[in-house]
Formats: C-alpha cells, structure tokens, sequence
C-alpha cells in the first residue's frame, strides 16, 4: 500500500508543476497584465485574504492549494477577487462585475414596499355623562352589591 500512496504524492507534485502551483498561478491571474509593482501589491493583499478565519493566521500547505484552487476555479469567485484587488490597489475598478447566475435564480434586487401607515387621528373624547342618567346607573350599581354582613 506504501508504494501506491508515493506514486499518488508523485502525480501530485508533477500534475502542480505541469499545471504551476495554483497560488502562483492565481497571482498572476489577478494581476490581470499590470506592471511589476502592481503585480506586487496583488500578491501582497492576496496573501492577507488567504488566512484562516478562526485564528487568521496564514493559510499553509493543502489548505492555502485548496483556497487557490476554489477562488481561481469560480468564475464569479475569481472576478470578485480580481475586482477586489484593482479596487483595493487602484481605486476604482476599470469594469463593472457581472454575475454568471441565470437570471430565475438571482434576488429580486427590488426592496419590499413599505407598509403604508395609517393616519394619526386626534384622540376621541368619551360622550359627556348625562346627570339624570348618571343617578339611575348609580341605583343600579348599589342593588347589585350584596347586603353587608352584619352578624360580626
């Protein structure tokens, strides 16, 4: 089994240099045919976007192949980085982003209406007490009371 795990190791390492090293590879990628200084500054902010996000320490080995491989691999990953850096770097972007999604799954990019709110009205004053009414209501409110216990 040992034999086999070698030859593996050895395809690998001559599939990267056939290929070059995805990392390198995704550098000059971003670069997008700048200069030699702007090609710099690139793989300078690359190297702060490809950390760990718990610990944010660099990403080494495996991992940090793995992130290159994901960001170079998607289109709309790999134009979101490239429009990152010329952002970061130049300024402004020298082109507008577009995404590959088909349009049925993309969100509607129209904000909800606004529930409309209803009018504040002045508060409503209850209806005066009429006096002769009043009394009767009173009458009425004394013969629904028990008789007082007076045995005590």
């Amino acid at each position: 089994m040992r034999p086999l795990h070698a030859l593996l190791a050895a395809l690998t390492a001559s599939a990267l240099s056939a290929c070059g090293e995805p990392c390198a590879n995704l550098s000059k990628a971003l670069c997008d045919g700048g200069d030699p200084a702007y090609c710099q500054q690139v793989d300078a902010w690359l190297a702060t976007r490809l950390i760990d996000p718990e610990t944010k320490a660099p990403l080494e080995g495996q991992p940090r192949v793995q992130m290159c491989s994901t960001i170079y691999g998607s289109v709309d990953i790999f134009n979101a980085y490239r429009f990152k850096a010329k952002q970061v770097i130049l300024g402004e972007p020298d082109f507008t982003l577009a995404s590959s999604t088909p349009k049925e799954n993309r969100a509607d990019p129209t904000p909800p209406a606004k529930p409309s709110t209803p009018a504040v009205t002045a508060p409503r004053t209850p209806p005066a007490v009429m006096p002769e009414l009043a009394d009767k209501d009173k009458d009425d409110k004394e013969e629904d009371k028990p008789p007082a216990n007076m045995s005590d």
